[in-house]
């Protein structure tokens, strides 16, 4: 296994440029297609949040939208507007919005491919960039003449997308009403990302499936085991009633990231305390375990849980010497214990959620 994806440090200063190149780095990804396809609605499916602006018009998008998403705005979709138009002529296109910082990009459509999506599609090709195509609006498919059902008139598209773009072509049918084809699409996504940026995708996408839930889990938590190594040799706020000092903002900060990382809203995390009961004292605890004074409260009684053996196992990632500190073995854990109840409460509202969509 690759550094990359299985780093080991043997120094505190290995660990400050993992960090610093984690937070450097960033997933741009193009949405373009048809006016009226539904961009806006997936973008905002992909991320979990309502940032993109939906409308009923035809084509409201007339320049290039980006939204930035995450860890620190890290993931970036853009809502292309339209290729080969008075507006925005194909020449000069692909430099005027600078597509080949883009990772991948997404082709959209809702109808009948047009001749501007045949040609940036080449050029996409030309450049040796990925590309998907997401059939949207699964949920309003059907024939009007009631001679082919659902299944039927998908395997029509899927033939007619490999006939125009090629076999290799990957297609997903999506709908953000039922949310059907989100998982599937989510984890397209990831396969077309490079290694070092599959975790912040992880992180960031909204999970849809109780298996990406998972993965978002562990994805954290190797974040969480850099950044707990930081804070500890930071060492700048001694912690009342113990004899360490980490720092706590290093702490807060990421509590904060894993926290936004789960879609954990207050409201999402009420609804979860209501519809678990068992869940009321994680749902307590991730709302108010972000403060400062809270972060510190988290440390102390962390404290008196830690046992010295539990940290060998991290020796081989973090590094001998920067493990074996009674800093780093608190810090970690008070974050794995956020992280734990975080994922609890979004596992019980993901349930609910899939149980919802399986009804209709």
């Amino acid at each position: 296994m690759s550094k990359e994806t299985d780093p080991t440090f043997q120094s505190m200063n290995e660990i400050h440029r993992a960090l610093e190149k984690e937070a450097q780095t960033t997933i741009h990804i193009a949405l373009f297609g048809q006016p009226g396809s539904g961009k806006s609605s997936l973008i905002n499916a992909i991320i979990g949040e309502n940032v993109a602006q939906v409308s009923t018009k035809t084509d409201t998008t007339t320049a290039a939208g980006s939204v930035a998403w995450g860890e620190d705005g890290s993931l970036v979709l853009t809502d292309l507007p339209g290729y080969g138009t008075t507006a925005f002529p194909a020449e000069g296109y692909w430099k005027r919005f600078d597509l080949d910082r883009y990772d991948l990009f997404v082709c959209v459509f809702s109808g009948k491919f047009h001749e501007a999506d045949d040609a940036l599609f080449r050029e996409i090709l030309a450049k040796r960039k990925p590309c998907i195509f997401v059939r949207n609006y699964t949920d309003t498919l059907f024939d009007t003449r009631k001679q082919k059902n659902r299944d039927q008139l998908k395997d029509e598209i899927r033939q007619a997308v490999a006939a125009r773009y090629g076999e290799q072509s990957r297609l997903v049918f999506t709908s953000c009403v039922t949310e059907e084809g989100l998982s599937e699409l989510i984890d397209e996504i990831y396969a077309h990302l490079s290694a070092s940026k599959q975790a912040k995708w992880e992180r960031n996408a909204k999970a849809y499936s109780l298996d990406f839930l998972l993965r978002k889990k562990k994805a954290c938590e190797k974040l969480l085991l850099m950044h707990s190594a930081a804070a500890a040799a930071n060492g700048l706020n001694p912690v009342p009633g113990l004899n360490i000092a980490v720092d706590a903002g290093i702490l807060q900060k990421l509590l904060e990231q894993i926290r936004k990382s789960f879609d954990l809203t207050e409201d999402r995390i009420r609804t979860g305390a209501k519809i678990v009961p068992s869940l009321a004292s994680a749902a307590n605890n991730v709302l108010k375990s972000v403060t400062f004074q809270g972060i510190i409260q988290l440390l102390q009684r962390q404290a008196g849980k830690t046992a010295t053996r539990q940290l060998s196992r991290y020796v081989p990632f973090i590094g001998q010497a920067v493990s074996a500190t009674a800093g780093f073995s608190i810090t970690y854990f008070t974050g794995k214990s956020y992280l734990d109840d975080c994922y609890n409460v979004a596992e019980a509202l993901l349930r609910e959620e899939l149980s919802f969509h399986s009804e209709q």
